[in-house]
């Protein structure tokens, strides 16, 4: 029999993995060692700590329902002979819809129309550059940041950091995590950098928490900020709730559709590898009934507003996190994350 451990929050694993083969499901950050003995694959999310060298000699595959695959240890990995997949691009278009729904509603509250804002995108990958496609669809003036993009080629219209940080009334980070080297993109932007961005702009960030450093934003006032991702997540400071505008607990990507687009991406590849086939699924009526219908109004921005209403979620996750004891703050943290409604996504995107 195939054995498969499996994070409980992979949306559709049940529906899609057939009869023949043993989910054991674990919840949380950490993997019970008893799961895991015997197992064929581990299926896991980005909360997932995982140690190489305790894993059972009988797994040689990992999948990540995540774009990134930062939060394993992928040396380790390597060098003990288990592969790793993870699905690139499952959640990109809810990560747009998470950032033009703060767009929208912080352009409002500056008394700007879209077509006087700039969008600066850092990092156009599979989100940066669904979300310059959407922005410009929607009037809004886009310039795009890549550096490892344009020295290969593959950006022409590339704008260098500094450049996008002077020229921006928005700023969007979708950047993976690379703590070393020559695209290193652990604290990106600097203090120095920070200090230029316009005055009343807007600091969007869900990419990497690590992308920012907490010291920096804290002296730097004079724009706005939204936080999906934190330096030290699963701990947010009381001063960094204080300075953001807006936060939210690592949920940017938390579509039903990117969820089950996750989990169908791995499975698929870890199907191929142990040889079983994905039972069929009506996907339209399963993510209906676990999310609700997708919203269908002719006007987009009202749609994109209504799936992903941000202001809820920031009260929720300020009113239990602010002034609890730092012990009890990743507890906190995970708690809403995992309690966090799933929404539809706002138009029609591929699974």
């Amino acid at each position: 029999m195939t054995v498969l451990v499996a994070d409980e929050g992979l949306l559709g694993l049940a529906e899609l993995v057939p009869s023949h083969c043993e989910i054991r499901w674990y919840s949380g950050r950490d993997l019970p060692p008893t799961l895991l003995e015997g197992a064929d694959a581990l299926l896991v999310r980005s909360t997932a700590r995982l140690a190489a060298h305790k894993l059972p000699e009988s797994i040689r595959l990992i999948g990540t329902a995540t774009i990134g695959t930062d939060h394993l240890p992928l040396a380790d990995l390597a060098e003990r002979g288990v592969a790793v997949h993870s699905a690139p691009g499952c959640n990109a278009f809810a990560v747009t819809d998470y950032v033009l729904s703060h767009l929208f509603s912080w352009a409002k509250s500056r008394g700007r129309t879209l077509d006087q804002v700039t969008l600066g995108i850092i990092g156009v990958g599979a989100v940066g550059s669904l979300l310059h496609q959407r922005a410009r669809a929607l009037g809004i003036q886009t310039v795009l940041s890549d550096d490892p993009r344009y020295d290969a080629g593959a950006l022409s219209d590339h704008v260098a950091l500094e450049d996008v940080i002077r020229q921006s009334d928005v700023i969007s980070l979708h950047v993976p995590r690379i703590p070393v080297g020559h695209y290193q993109t652990d604290r990106l932007l600097t203090a120095d950098l920070l200090s230029q961005m316009r005055r009343q702009s807007l600091l969007i960030n869900a990419s990497r928490g690590q992308v920012l450093h907490e010291h920096d934003l804290l002296n730097q006032t004079h724009f706005d900020l939204v936080l999906d991702v934190f330096p030290n997540e699963p701990v947010i400071s009381d001063a960094l709730i204080s300075r953001a505008w807006r936060i939210s607990p690592h949920i940017a990507g938390h579509s039903a559709e990117g969820k089950y687009r996750g989990t169908k991406q791995i499975l698929r590849l870890v199907a191929d590898v142990l040889g079983f086939e994905l039972e069929p699924l009506d996907e339209e009526t399963f993510l209906a009934s676990v999310a609700g219908p997708r919203p269908d109004s002719p006007h987009l921005i009202e749609t994109i507003l209504q799936v992903c209403p941000m202001a809820e979620t920031d009260r929720r996750l300020r009113d239990r996190v602010f002034r609890a004891f730092e012990m009890e703050k990743p507890d906190l943290f995970d708690e809403i994350r995992k309690t966090y409604r799933l929404r539809r996504e706002s138009e029609f995107y591929p699974l």
